[in-house]
């Protein structure tokens, strides 16, 4: 029987969703920008359908730790330094799912600022053994210049400060480390909000450049969505991967 509760990880607000079995594996999911873990529960459940026990974490800025105006200008840096601590935050969380189910191979999942962060935390951490990332991307510098191009965002005053943040973190600078694990990203092919471009250059570079097993799938005429499709997609890269 599939359980959710409700818990907290070194301050970190958190759905614990359990498949009710032995699972196979367990997949740490983050949220998009503007939503909360609570939003994403009907994707927990249908993981834990499939066997998986699952992690969905609020990220700063959302949910239990307190929305701001996202529609705001001045809130575009904002959304980086959500996905920064959201990297800053994950050792706690691995620490937490070790302890829950040792020995459990860990994915992780995320969509859009989640997908942004899911690519991040495969790249820095050794202890997710697959990503999946749904409408986001692993080239940070790319897709920034992108986004604050298709939003119509000035570069704000802090930005020396947040391209070297970036460029610290971009996961498009350390596809080196992924050697040995897996990567899945699907992206809607008519996504206005992230543009997939940098994307599709971020997998050609796993593929080409660093021998990483992934897999690019795009959706023809899918917006900034997660759809069925998409769902049974990672459901079934998980089933080969953990």
């Amino acid at each position: 029987m599939i359980e959710e509760k409700r818990i907290n990880v070194d301050g970190i607000p958190c759905l614990q969703i359990t498949c009710g079995g032995n699972p196979r594996g367990v997949v740490l999911f983050y949220h998009g920008w503007t939503s909360m873990k609570e939003y994403q529960s009907v994707r927990g459940h249908l993981l834990a359908a499939y066997g998986y026990d699952v992690l969905l974490p609020d990220a700063v800025n959302h949910g239990e730790r307190g929305p701001i105006e996202y529609e705001e200008e001045g809130a575009y840096p904002e959304f980086w330094a959500t996905i920064f601590q959201n990297v800053r935050e994950v050792q706690p969380l691995l620490d937490h799912i070790g302890q829950w189910l040792p020995d459990k191979p860990i994915a992780v999942m995320g969509h859009s600022m989640g997908g942004f962060t899911a690519l991040s935390v495969m790249t820095h951490y050794k202890e997710c053994k697959t990503a999946v990332a749904i409408n986001g991307s692993g080239w940070w510098d790319e897709s920034e210049r992108r986004l604050r191009a298709s939003l119509h965002i000035d570069k704000p005053k802090c930005y020396p400060v947040l391209r070297g943040q970036i460029a610290a973190m971009d996961p498009y600078e350390y596809t080196y480390r992924l050697q040995g694990r897996s990567v899945l990203a699907l992206n809607g092919g008519a996504d206005t909000v992230v543009d997939n471009a940098a994307e599709t250059m971020y997998m050609e570079k796993l593929l080409n450049e660093s021998g990483v097993d992934s897999r690019f799938i795009t959706y023809d005429d899918v917006g900034h969505f997660v759809t069925t499709n998409m769902m049974g997609d990672a459901i079934q890269w998980l089933g080969e991967k953990l």
